[in-house]
């Protein structure tokens, strides 16, 4: 049986101290764990030309929406607050064009940290922009040491995507500092912290639309079997 193909978005990096070098970089880890869940990793670089995105993504069966950069608080009609990191305005035009030749074909699409962040954009969200916007004891959602390790745990719903991969709760690393405000339309929250941010979403529609906050790929490309399920719930829904 022919493996699917799957597409990892990536970043536009501009290297100033590299004689202004422009590069396509992304996290190994994507395509380990999806080469080993039994897919086809292809790296999308960040291009203009909507026809030629649309060239290539008619070579893909499902779609990786990887981690990276903020996303410009314009895009869901905010100013710049304290504590926004750096924005792409390459990578975020280009994501949005993809999601939009993307979306209607039906095919799956895992989002992940921003990735899933992008998609609750694109269905008329919002973000927290830092998240010491946030009231409350929080817990640390941005971990500083070994990408594998599990910091924290995140209750799932039952009937979800995860909740069958997983059961009830998942433990997970944390790499961020925004997070979900106001959630997209066609959206549901499927897991939660215990300072109930949002770390897990999915469509409400029957195709594969997943997304997480935590990155899953940096644990099972260092050998956690448990996170690798989600890669192969993935790459099974592309074929």
């Amino acid at each position: 049986m022919k493996k699917p193909i799957i597409g990892i978005t990536s970043a536009y990096e501009k290297e100033r101290e590299l004689k202004n070098y422009h590069r396509t970089t992304v996290c190994i880890d994507y395509a380990k764990s999806i080469a080993e869940a039994g897919g086809i990793p292809l790296v999308i670089p960040t291009l203009e030309n909507r026809e030629d995105i649309r060239a290539q993504l008619e070579m893909l069966d499902g779609l990786l929406l990887s981690g990276g950069e903020d996303i410009n608080p314009q895009y869901y009609n905010e100013d710049f607050m304290e504590g926004m990191g750096l924005v792409s305005p390459e990578r975020d035009k280009n994501e949005w064009t993809i999601l939009e030749e993307f979306l209607p074909t039906g095919k799956p699409i895992l989002g992940v940290c921003r990735g899933m962040q992008l998609l609750n954009i694109f269905y008329g969200g919002s973000l927290y922009q830092d998240m010491k916007h946030i009231s409350g004891d929080l817990l640390k959602h941005r971990q500083d040491f070994l990408p594998e390790l599990k910091v924290h745990r995140v209750k799932l719903e039952e009937d979800s995507i995860l909740g069958r991969l997983f059961g009830e709760v998942v433990l997970t690393n944390s790499f961020h500092h925004q997070a979900i405000d106001r959630l997209g339309e066609d959206l549901k929250v499927i897991g939660r912290t215990s300072d109930d941010i949002i770390e897990a979403i999915e469509g409400k529609r029957k195709e594969f639309l997943l997304g997480v906050q935590w990155h899953p790929e940096m644990m099972s490309a260092r050998g956690n079997k448990e996170m690798l399920r989600i890669f192969k719930e993935f790459v099974e829904s592309s074929k």
